[in-house]
């Protein structure tokens, strides 16, 4: 199975928001890696993982802690 990168913009706006994405993620075995540009406007997202992994399935994980994301091209 192969890697893919999903690339989302989010309303993460503090770094405390950032500790719960954290929470969420790292417990995803699908994930391998993943970062959020707080230096960037749209506070971009960048996921690396398995395949199988799909869009969605991170929306509704980040949805959970009041995190909205929307998936970028």
């Amino acid at each position: 199975m192969k890697n893919v990168i999903l690339v989302f913009r989010t309303s993460v706006s503090t770094i405390k928001d950032v500790e719960r994405v954290s929470v969420i993620l790292n417990k995803c075995p699908q994930i391998m890696t993943w970062n959020i540009d707080l230096e960037d406007w749209e506070k971009v997202l960048r996921i690396e993982c398995r395949e199988n992994l799909k869009a969605t399935d991170i929306s509704i994980m980040l949805k959970d802690i009041d995190i909205c994301i929307s998936e970028l091209e």
